[in-house]
């Protein structure tokens, strides 16, 4: 009781949409971090449909009216933790590459290689974007994760190459993001991971898409920072 409470946490919402309530003071945070972190471990372990609040409360060690401060339900509590592993996805696609890559087919397969790594790293990742069982708001946020991954792709992409114009670039590459999600989603239902054929599978369907609208060879940049 007595969190300080971010009241404009759920403004501009869709109405039907029940978000989590986000803390600003620091021991709220913290509580709100061990809701999520035992979240993500319960995941780990249990399909979706088998978590409730009670259980995650359970696991963090936290009262249950604690977890209903911060989490109206179970949902809520899922979408904060698909936020968590979307905002590390984001950070990991705009990171640039060691050695400046020579072609742009070898951006996205390293791209799509660290992808595949991180969500096999993140069994809980796993199971709320490639499993069966996907929420509607789950699978909403997912969606809207593209256009992010749109940015910081062709910003990464930009900066190691000169890019032409391609119209409605930004859809095209929505698509690839999606092709590359439906790959990873059947491994994951036939092998319970991202298996290292299937990584090859969803980046050769990607770039052989992606060659409808860029060129073969790209000239590269100059000067790279």
């Amino acid at each position: 009781m007595g969190e300080d409470i971010d009241e404009n946490a759920a403004v501009d919402r869709p109405p039907k949409r029940i978000v989590a309530r986000r803390p600003q003071r620091k021991p709220g945070q913290v509580r709100f971090r061990k809701l999520l972190d035992a979240l993500d471990q319960l995941l780990a372990t249990s399909n979706v449909q088998d978590i409730g609040l009670y259980q995650i409360a359970a696991k963090a060690k936290v009262p249950n009216a604690s977890i209903y401060h911060f989490f109206p339900s179970t949902e809520a509590a899922l979408l904060a933790l698909a936020e968590v592993h979307h905002d590390a996805l984001l950070e990991l696609s705009k990171l640039p590459l060691d050695v400046p890559p020579a072609r742009w087919q070898d951006l996205f397969r390293q791209k799509v290689t660290g992808a595949a790594e991180y969500h096999n790293s993140h069994p809980a990742a796993l199971r709320l974007f490639l499993g069966a069982n996907i929420s509607v708001e789950v699978k909403s946020a997912d969606i809207s994760q593209y256009h992010r991954l749109v940015e910081a792709r062709s910003q990464l992409l930009s900066h190691y190459f000169h890019v032409p114009i391609v119209p409605d670039w930004e859809r095209r590459l929505s698509t690839y993001f999606a092709m590359i999600d439906g790959v990873f989603s059947l491994s994951y239902s036939e092998t319970g991971y991202i298996r290292d054929d299937y990584i090859a599978e969803a980046h050769q369907a990607g770039i052989a898409y992606l060659r409808c609208y860029l060129p073969e060879i790209l000239v590269p940049r100059d000067t790279v920072g």
